[in-house]
């Protein structure tokens, strides 16, 4: 493979990715300052102020730090998701100068004693 050959699967990589990853930006940015929001609403009909925040009792603290380290958690899940979705697209792509196929691993190789490859294996990988 040559370096503009990389090039352009990384590139093709990346903005599959990059085109997914907008939406899920976009959702959990609203969705953290739906929770603030409720999070602050609550605190002032409860009679708090906004300087109440540096005073927030430890149920409150709690609400809000769990909140953010679940939806931390579920992003980071997502995005792991995301991107294993646009490497899977890359990889099934075709591009016009060149062709990209996935090899499997030879299933000869390591099946003979010592590791060592069979008779009919000259040590290049499995082309198809």
């Amino acid at each position: 493979m040559t370096f503009m050959q990389a090039f352009k699967v990384w590139w093709s990589y990346s903005w599959r990715a990059s085109i997914l990853v907008i939406p899920l930006a976009i959702i959990m940015t609203a969705w953290s300052l739906f929770g603030l929001i409720s999070t602050v609403e609550n605190m002032t009909q409860s009679g708090q102020s906004l300087q109440g925040l540096a005073n927030m009792n430890l149920e409150q603290l709690l609400a809000l730090v769990s909140g953010g380290t679940g939806l931390f958690i579920l992003s980071v899940v997502l995005t792991a998701v995301i991107q294993i979705f646009a490497m899977r697209w890359t990889l099934n792509s075709r591009w016009s100068d060149f062709r990209l196929k996935a090899v499997p691993p030879d299933a000869d190789i390591g099946s003979q004693p010592g590791g060592q490859p069979g008779p009919r294996d000259s040590g290049k990988p499995a082309s198809l």
